[in-house]
């Protein structure tokens, strides 16, 4: 995997992918191996997405390829033929929301609700994650055997994967006949929203690559979730600033399931 060029990068232990992260100052560097270019450049593309529409997120300042036997040049487009490649973007200012402090967390999760309703209500997106797509890759992952126990409940740890797969395949009709498609961030968890300290106010949005159309309930599943994990927290605040106060509770349910099947 390659390191970014120059000197004075830090390695940052962080995430669950299989990049390497840098960082020097106020820019980060994503690295991955030849398996990964294609989708770091998927993450790149949303980034850029995501910023030139205003909303608060990272910004790509570098794309680096490693040429590999593709015969390919640093800074080519489409990262095919590359050995790696390093996506370089600014960093979001603020603090990550796992590190909030429990006497501002209902202010955050105020915060949170407005902007998480903001990017849904964004418009023209070029990306989709269709529901079908998202169910295959849980299929390929629990095939492979690669479900990392340490993302489910002590409930679903008791069955095997395949077990979980088919409530979530036996649920799914359900869900695709009350779609709700609108710009999800994907992996809407604590540590990839950035936080003002002083304001309470959303700084900024990271790990874009899963950014896309998709069902609402991806992101709200996942968020109150974490709230519930993370903070010990009643998600209300957040899903009354959001506007959605009585949330469906089968397809939180169902969304909490798919998501740590698709990991892997």
């Amino acid at each position: 995997m390659p390191a970014p060029p120059g000197d004075g990068w830090t390695l940052v232990d962080i995430g669950e992918s299989d990049t390497t992260v840098y960082r020097r100052g106020n820019v980060f560097a994503k690295c991955c191996d030849a398996a990964g270019v294609e989708e770091l450049a998927a993450e790149r593309a949303r980034i850029e997405w995501l910023a030139g529409t205003g909303f608060p997120s990272a910004k790509v300042l570098d794309w680096i390829e490693v040429p590999g036997d593709g015969g390919r040049t640093a800074g080519s487009l489409d990262g095919a033929g590359a050995a790696g490649a390093c996506l370089v973007t600014s960093a979001v200012p603020g603090v990550p929301g796992d590190t909030l402090p429990p006497e501002v967390r209902e202010r955050a999760m105020r915060s949170l609700g407005r902007t998480l309703r903001a990017l849904h209500e964004l418009r023209d997106c070029p990306f989709e994650r269709p529901l079908a797509s998202v169910i295959a890759t849980a299929a390929d992952v629990v095939r492979r055997g690669a479900v990392n126990p340490q993302f489910l409940t002590d409930e679903w740890r008791k069955l095997a994967p395949t077990d979980l797969l088919a409530q979530v395949v036996a649920e799914s009709p359900y869900v695709e006949s009350v779609l709700e498609p609108v710009v999800c961030h994907g992996d809407a968890c604590l540590p990839n929203i950035f936080f003002d300290p002083e304001t309470l106010e959303v700084s900024g949005l990271i790990d874009l690559g899963r950014l896309g159309i998709a069902d609402r309930y991806t992101d709200l599943a996942l968020t109150t979730i974490q709230f519930h994990d993370e903070w010990s927290a009643d998600p209300t605040p957040f899903l009354e600033a959001y506007g959605l106060p009585t949330p469906d509770p089968r397809r939180l349910t169902f969304f909490r399931l798919l998501d740590p099947l698709t990991w892997g």
